[in-house]
């Protein structure tokens, strides 16, 4: 490139200093001018053969830097039980990288290239690949300026990691806003078939009995059902994907507690508990959604209503430094006794620390107990819309898991009514909004936050969070 730069230059000098002859000898300066024309388009056409040797040739040393990391993947997997199962891996990715660079590299017209032994390496649970290659591609015309060919070297390295035992925690907020509609035509639908009854309400009007919630549950799709469908797909891929008792999933709903709908199972020996649990057999309403907020703490136990999801609003605080109890362990992935926990929190982001205070002993409530034998009507606060606070997430992150979160945004909740109740309740929630991502994404761990509110981009962006968790093999230089 740079030297058919300089033939420009140089040809735009001639230029001018023909413009400035006055000796008559025109023909034979432009004769003469002629040569470093033709040099120039044939520099042209030299460097464009040049620049697609090179990319054919960088093009093939990505492939085989993957297929080295790959191979070498592959291979530990399927004989994790042989002797020197890690130096006999290596050599297959090896292997692998040059018959990869080879197949993609074919004939290079012009020219020819050297690939240097692959590098392939192993450290803890990364496998690392390097691919370095120089080719030289003659040239046509540079030969008239002096240069016969061109040279060029290139180093790929790519990396993956070598099949970890992985914890899956998947924290999902049941609270009331996720069971708003997946789009605005269902909510303007729902809100206009509970207009009589409950005043154009959009939240799934709120409760199982109410007539928004019959109309919704199972022929309006929800956000907790878009929720739910996207963890039955992750289920199923996690289940092919894994060896034995590779992977590890729970579920994990909350709203103002953080309960257990079924705990840490092995996907390859407890898919069916999990998609039972997750009900994924089913049509809608499925299990996320029959947990939406009742009024009531769902999936208690010993009628303490202390314990299960609570209700009544959505408290990180607490649901947080619960799941970090929950984790049963916090290590690098090298074993399945030493498995690496990821939480999957999958959310609206609204917290909200609303409460139920029972007068006669003073003890505050995560839900309604007036359903509990012995206990009586409690004050509720009101609604308390905030912002998650980060921090509350430190403690989770520094006991060694990774935080990622599929942040499900608030549409614009639009107005269908004039009652003042549900306006002010749209106003709130319209208000904060748009001021819920930022402290979400400093709460997940770095490069693992999400956002998704359509039901495909839920499914999608779980299946990317699953995949940026397994880390499949990726170019890094």
């Amino acid at each position: 490139m740079s030297r058919l730069l300089t033939c420009i230059r140089r040809l735009g000098r001639r230029a001018k200093a023909l413009r400035g002859d006055n000796g008559g000898a025109i023909t034979v300066l432009v004769a003469l001018a002629i040569i470093p024309v033709i040099g120039c388009i044939g520099l042209g056409i030299d460097f464009g053969m040049a620049t697609a040797s090179k990319t054919r040739l960088d093009n093939a040393a990505d492939a085989a830097a993957l297929a080295a990391v790959v191979a070498a993947k592959t291979y530990i997997g399927a004989n994790a039980s042989k002797p020197n199962v890690t130096a006999l891996a290596l050599t297959e990715g090896q292997n692998q990288a040059t018959k990869a660079f080879n197949i993609n590299a074919g004939k290079l017209p012009y020219g020819t290239f050297t690939l240097a032994p692959p590098l392939v390496t192993r450290s803890t649970q990364t496998l690392t690949s390097s691919i370095t290659y120089t080719a030289s591609v003659q040239t046509l015309f540079g030969r008239l300026f002096g240069s016969k060919v061109t040279t060029f070297t290139n180093t790929v390295t790519a990396s993956a990691d070598v099949a970890s035992y992985l914890d899956f925690y998947l924290m999902v907020d049941v609270s009331g806003s996720m069971g708003l509609p997946t789009n605005d035509s269902d909510a303007a639908l729902l809100a206009s078939k509970s207009k009589e009854a409950e005043g154009n309400c959009q939240f799934a009007c709120h409760f199982p009995g109410k007539v928004g919630w019959g109309l919704a549950a199972g022929k309006i799709q929800l956000r907790s059902d878009a929720v739910n469908n996207a963890v039955c797909e992750l289920l199923k891929r996690a289940s092919t994907t894994a060896v034995e008792n590779q992977y590890r999933i729970g579920i994990y709903p909350f709203i103002n507690r953080l309960a257990t709908l079924i705990a840490l199972s092995n996907t390859t020996t407890s898919l069916a508990s999990l998609k039972t649990a997750a009900e994924c057999d089913k049509s809608w309403p499925l299990a996320f959604t029959n947990l939406l907020d009742t009024g009531v703490t769902q999936l208690f136990s010993n009628n303490n209503p202390t314990t299960g999801t609570g209700s009544g609003g959505t408290h990180f605080e607490t649901a947080l430094p619960q799941m970090k109890s929950t984790i049963q362990t916090y290590g690098d992935g090298s074993t399945s006794t030493n498995a690496k926990p990821f939480v999957f929190l999958i959310t609206d982001g609204m917290q909200n620390s609303q409460t139920y205070t029972l007068s006669k002993d003073k003890k505050t409530y995560s839900g309604n107990p007036s359903k509990f034998i012995g206990y009586g009507n409690a004050d509720w606060d009101g609604s308390q819309p905030a912002q998650i606070d980060p921090t509350k997430c430190t403690d989770l992150k520094n006991a060694g898991a990774t935080i990622s979160i599929l942040y499900i945004p608030y549409n614009i909740v639009k107005n269908y009514t004039t009652a003042s109740y549900i306006v002010q309740e749209n106003a709130q929630v319209n208000g904060f909004s748009p001021t819920l991502a930022d402290p979400l994404r400093k709460c997940a761990s770095p490069g693992f936050f999400y956002t998704a509110n359509t039901a495909a981009n839920i499914t999608a962006s779980l299946g990317a969070m699953f995949d940026q968790a397994l880390k499949v093999p990726r170019i890094t230089q």
